[in-house]
């Protein structure tokens, strides 16, 4: 048991190792100023539920107070344990580049929740937010994450690996939501639009 403990880790840890030697050319500093984003999630609706998903963003890079900037439209679909609901996060994120690939995004968010039988049975209304059994929430998000450098090497097209933290704060005139997610994807960079 110890020993494929030790293979896995060190097969793990030299993954890891590669990807971090890997040329680091940010997005920012290429053709690829647009994007679309595409990963998975999973964390917490705090204080004690578990939450997996999917998500997708698209957005564009530019220069704002001389430093390199983002800013993204995202929309998080996920299966949060207790309650069993679903749940659709979208947020509008503004991302500082701290240093190449580290970046820090601060937004607003608007949640949509709903029991899972409901969604069951009316999933085009709980997708579309017009069911009368959501619950909405609005509030603020908070971002740190790191882009990695591009699989391919191709002025028109980029694919980067990214992770970032999340943690979005959600606020109903009942009660309020807290949700604490790793996310784990590929942003596609396209060339800048003429």
């Amino acid at each position: 048991m110890y020993q494929k403990f030790k293979i896995v880790f060190s097969l793990a840890l030299s993954g890891l190792f590669f990807i971090l030697n890997q040329p680091l050319r940010a997005q920012l500093n290429n053709h690829h100023k647009n994007y679309i984003e595409i990963g998975v999630l999973g964390g917490s609706q705090l204080p004690n539920s578990g939450m997996g998903g999917v998500y997708g963003a698209i957005g564009t890079f530019f220069k704002a107070f001389n430093r390199p900037a983002s800013l993204d439209i995202r929309v998080k679909e996920s299966y949060v344990t207790n309650p069993d609901q679903q749940a659709t996060l979208i947020t509008v994120t503004y991302r500082i580049s701290l240093v190449k690939g580290l970046f820090f995004g601060i937004g607003g968010s608007h949640g949509h929740q709903i029991k899972m039988d409901d969604f069951l049975i009316h999933p085009v209304g709980a997708i579309g937010g017009t069911d009368p059994h959501i619950t909405h929430s609005s509030g603020y998000n908070l971002e740190l994450g790191y882009n990695f450098g591009s699989f391919i090497r191709d002025r028109y097209v980029g694919i980067y690996p990214n992770l970032h933290f999340g943690y979005a704060q959600s606020f109903t005139t009942r009660q309020s939501f807290q949700n604490l997610t790793f996310n784990a994807g590929f942003r596609i960079g396209l060339k800048k639009w003429e």
